[in-house]
């Protein structure tokens, strides 16, 4: 099954030359919902979960306890290990 629901990280302002980058996808907007929490854990940030299938943009700001941790060039720790699962499988 295909995974639809994408979740990008916004850096910058995207109307001011920034961008966004892909952190993972899902299967589901609630498991989406639930990856841009755990993310969220590590620092404020902004993040878009994209629906593929509809278009729809669902923007969303999230707030950490921790410093802002640089997600620069690599996907994090969740993203990989459910990469790692999948493939194990």
């Amino acid at each position: 099954m295909r995974r639809p629901y994408c979740i990008l990280n916004v850096l910058g302002d995207v109307l001011d030359d920034g961008e966004l980058r892909f952190v993972g996808a899902t299967k589901t907007l609630k498991a989406a919902r639930r990856c841009v929490k755990v993310l969220g854990e590590s620092g404020p940030g902004t993040f878009v979960i994209y629906n593929q299938q509809t278009g729809e943009r669902l923007p969303i700001e999230v707030g950490g306890e921790r410093a802002v941790a640089k997600l620069a060039g690599s996907r994090p720790r969740f993203f990989q290990a459910l990469h790692s699962k999948r493939l194990r499988t």
